[in-house]
């Protein structure tokens, strides 16, 4: 029996190290199972979209996104958060060049439109960060965020989206063998963002790239009739 308890344990480490989860092994207690926590979010919103992709890639300038709610360093946390965007977008590629310009936390639309085209770029992307609830690596923690991509040419909107997601910590499930326990980010905010960014840079990317979704198959063929005198 002991050997068969040896042998499941040792199959669960190994499915742990693949799924790449860490164990804190214990000699007289249960181990500990730690699973890196996720973002719970839906698909994004997508309020506004273009009819058909630029005839070639289009350049980008981001601006820091504005804090609605009344928090401390409000400015400034929108700064980082709007930085942890425009890192992923530049990894993802979702514009050939994305330029960041950290400096202009208070610029308006019209002023970063108007900076965009003085500096020959396509398209300015601006937003809101509509809320925010920080819990640390011991808490709850929340980002929802809107931006719109505005054409520094004509001033159209080309885009306009919004998102949101939540990481929560405290699930501690017990098994006979082990603990199973969520494991919080250094920074769940940041990674929030991220994996929101994510999302809402794919449909854009597809969109500034030319990539044409593959039309709906068409239905399926009836039947062949029955040879005739096959009823008879």
């Amino acid at each position: 029996m002991r050997h068969a308890t040896l042998s499941c344990l040792l199959a669960i480490l190994a499915g742990v190290w693949l799924a790449g989860c860490s164990v804190e092994p214990k000699m007289t207690d249960k181990h500990t199972l730690y699973i890196d926590n996720w973002t719970k979010r839906n698909n994004p919103e997508v309020y506004v979209e273009p009819q058909k992709a630029p005839p070639v890639p289009v350049s980008a300038l981001i601006v820091p996104f504005q804090v609605t709610q009344d928090i401390p360093y409000g400015q400034d946390l929108g700064e980082q958060l709007t930085r942890v965007v425009w890192q992923t977008w530049t990894r993802d590629r979702v514009f050939p060049k994305l330029l960041y310009e950290a400096n202009l936390k208070n610029a308006s639309t019209p002023q970063a439109v108007a900076l965009a085209r003085k500096m020959g770029i396509d398209t300015v992307v601006v937003g809101k960060f509509t809320y925010i609830m920080s819990g640390g690596s011991r808490g709850a923690s929340g980002v929802s965020f809107t931006f719109d991509v505005i054409d520094a040419r004509s001033g159209e909107r080309l885009w306009s989206m919004a998102h949101g997601g939540t990481m929560e910590t405290g699930l501690t499930e017990d098994y006979i063998l082990f603990l199973r326990q969520n494991r919080m980010p250094t920074e769940p905010l940041s990674a929030i963002t991220a994996t929101l960014a994510m999302d809402m840079g794919s449909p854009i990317t597809n969109w500034n790239y030319g990539y044409k979704a593959p039309p709906p198959a068409s239905p399926n063929p009836p039947p062949p009739a029955p040879p005739a005198g096959a009823g008879s």
